[in-house]
């Protein structure tokens, strides 16, 4: 049985950022907030050493999870689960325009999980994930869609490298 919800689609596949480099962009990057996470994103460049973009991957993507905000391992890799799992749904769903530049995103967790959830296990805490994740996705894709529109009318190249006004406040 595939793992895949839509078996005649191609799995979006994600690259790990691993280049400390690269973290440091992301992280100097815009970003999108929701609850206790941050998504930082950009546009790939030379320093990420990534692969030629193909059709099937849709994105790097780095985690930044430390242990003084969510103290268990467990809770740790339920949150990188439930992130690359829903990062691969909205790549299937809102694909990368011929000619953008490949996202590199960076999900941060900036302040401790709620105390309530104690277990990794817990089905409220799976469902708060997806539920914040999935807030951090649709914004990051509105932010993106009006800053391809608003490149598209000046003339230029859509891409998220550039810095510009919707940068998040420090």
């Amino acid at each position: 049985m595939s793992r895949n919800p839509d078996e005649g689609a191609a799995p979006a596949r994600l690259q790990a950022l691993l280049r400390p480099e690269s973290f440091g962009a992301s992280l100097r990057a815009r970003w999108v907030q929701a609850g206790e996470f941050r998504l930082h994103y950009r546009g790939a460049s030379e320093q990420d050493a990534l692969p030629e973009p193909t059709a099937q991957l849709a994105c790097a993507v780095g985690f930044v999870l430390p242990k003084r905000q969510c103290k268990h391992a467990a809770r740790r890799n339920l949150i990188r689960r439930v992130a690359r799992e829903r990062l691969r749904a909205h790549m299937l769903a809102h694909p990368r325009e011929p000619g953008q530049a490949l996202p590199v995103l960076v999900l941060r967790l900036h302040s401790r999980l709620d105390a309530r959830w104690r277990s990794a296990q817990s089905d409220a805490l799976r469902r708060y994930l997806h539920q914040t994740l999935g807030l951090l996705l649709s914004e990051w894709e509105a932010k993106r869609h009006a800053r391809g529109q608003t490149q598209a009318s000046a003339g230029l190249p859509a891409t998220d490298a550039a810095p510009g006004p919707e940068a998040g406040p420090r």
